[in-house]
């Protein structure tokens, strides 16, 4: 065997597809999950307030401006 080989893994195609579906699931659940903390959180939820109120009422700032203050 050459270097090459020790560093394959054969698996078969069904197995594959099997792992990449848990996969898609795990972060789909993830994303799902991490919704669910958040709508949970109310001081999370009355910042979003917030944030939309002052958007919807163009009170926004340069995110150059902003940046440069933060520095």
């Amino acid at each position: 065997m050459n270097s090459e080989q020790l560093k394959t893994v054969t698996v078969p195609q069904k197995l594959f597809e099997s792992m990449i579906e848990a996969y898609r699931k795990w972060e789909k659940f993830g994303d799902e999950f991490e919704d669910f903390l958040l709508v949970s959180d109310e001081k999370f939820i009355e910042k979003m307030r917030k944030a939309r109120k002052e958007h919807l009422g163009r009170r926004i700032r340069n995110l150059k401006v902003l940046k440069q203050e933060l520095k």
